[in-house]
């Protein structure tokens, strides 16, 4: 089994396409936060997609400026949940990253 990020080079495109592909996988209603023992892992999954995205993006965008909407996008949907832990207020800045993949 071959793994993508390995046969990307580490390039900007590699990596901004890494980052696209984790915010197609993002719901566009985000998952609820679990209260006490759940096992719906699909909070944690999709917070982990947006935080992995956010960073390849953030890399990506050191490389080529292009990504840079994508990269201010994400951060933005980031912080916006560490902020307010509301991760629907996320949600509007994850939509507007869609528009740059």
């Amino acid at each position: 089994m071959t793994i993508a990020a390995c046969s990307s080079g580490g390039s900007a495109d590699g990596d901004g396409e890494l980052a696209c592909a984790l915010v197609r996988k993002l719901p566009d209603r985000m998952p609820d936060q679990p209260s006490g023992d759940s096992s719906d892992h699909s909070f944690d999954v999709a917070l982990g997609r947006l935080n992995t995205a956010a960073e390849l993006a953030r890399v990506a965008a050191l490389q080529d400026t292009k990504y840079q909407p994508l990269a201010d996008n994400l951060a933005t949907a980031r912080q916006t949940f560490s902020t307010t832990f509301d991760i629907h207020r996320a949600e509007p800045g994850i939509k507007q990253a869609r528009t740059h993949c």
